[in-house]
């Protein structure tokens, strides 16, 4: 009953949508500045059925995740690092925060006297995501119940004992957490690489190259498909985050 609530609060919200889009485009009554729902949709029908989009669509999805399981290596090692050692804690603590507050653009930028364009997307996706994926394996750490480190003291426990049976299964949930979250933001960060750099076979490249054609209707079409496949990729990996920790016997809120 209650996921289909949820499931219906969906469809409600997304019906909603669509009429006020509806609405407003008839108002205004200019298509380059908002087309209406029919025009959108007949462009996304187009673009389903262009072998040349589905060309753009699989690089941009490789650089997803390339960047993702970069940044997944490297945040769970710096989180690790962090957890065993405040020094390493405090060391890696500047840089991160210094990460968070620059734009990604300012990283885009730099990234193109750097990089070939196909490689842009994939440094500053890793570089804005990386932070994300080291604090919440770091946090694991620093959750852990301080009464099984106690009793651990007390029955002398190895240090590989005690990350193994008490600070391992703490982290867990974080580390998933940190792995969602990484994993959506990813598909934002990549396309705005791409359509800073412009690699010869990306979304975002589609996107900049629509814009300056003022093709808005192809703009708002690649966007919602891109929305689309990133939203149902993030609730398919949830999916399966859920099903591994029940067959480990953990839980995921």
């Amino acid at each position: 009953m209650k996921k289909l609530r949820t499931i219906s609060a969906y469809i409600l919200s997304l019906v909603v949508i669509v009429a006020v889009w509806f609405v407003v485009a008839r108002i205004i009554n200019a298509p380059l500045i908002l087309p209406s729902p029919v025009t959108v949709f007949a462009a996304i029908v187009d673009l389903v059925k262009s072998p040349a989009f589905w060309r753009a669509f699989v690089q941009t999805f490789l650089r997803v995740i390339i960047s993702f399981a970069v940044t997944v290596l490297l945040g769970t090692a710096l989180g690790i690092g962090a957890g065993f050692s405040r020094f390493f804690k405090s060391f890696f603590e500047l840089p991160l925060a210094i990460i968070r507050a620059t734009p990604v653009v300012a990283f885009i930028l730099i990234a193109l006297f750097w990089f070939k364009s196909g490689t842009v997307p994939v440094f500053v996706c890793v570089l804005m995501t990386l932070p994300i994926m080291t604090t919440a394996v770091a946090n694991g750490f620093s959750k852990t119940d301080e009464k099984l480190l106690g009793m651990a003291k007390v029955f002398n426990f190895k240090r590989s004992q005690v990350f193994r049976y008490i600070q391992l299964p703490s982290l867990v949930p974080f580390f998933l957490n940190g792995m969602v979250s990484t994993f959506g933001l990813s598909w934002k960060v990549v396309a705005a690489g791409e359509v800073l750099s412009l690699p010869k076979y990306a979304a975002g490249t589609m996107l900049q190259k629509a814009q300056v054609h003022l093709e808005t209707s192809t703009v708002m079409a690649v966007a919602i498909l891109l929305v689309a496949v990133s939203f149902l990729l993030e609730q398919l990996f949830m999916l399966a985050v859920k099903i591994l920790l029940k067959n480990l016997g953990g839980k995921y809120e």
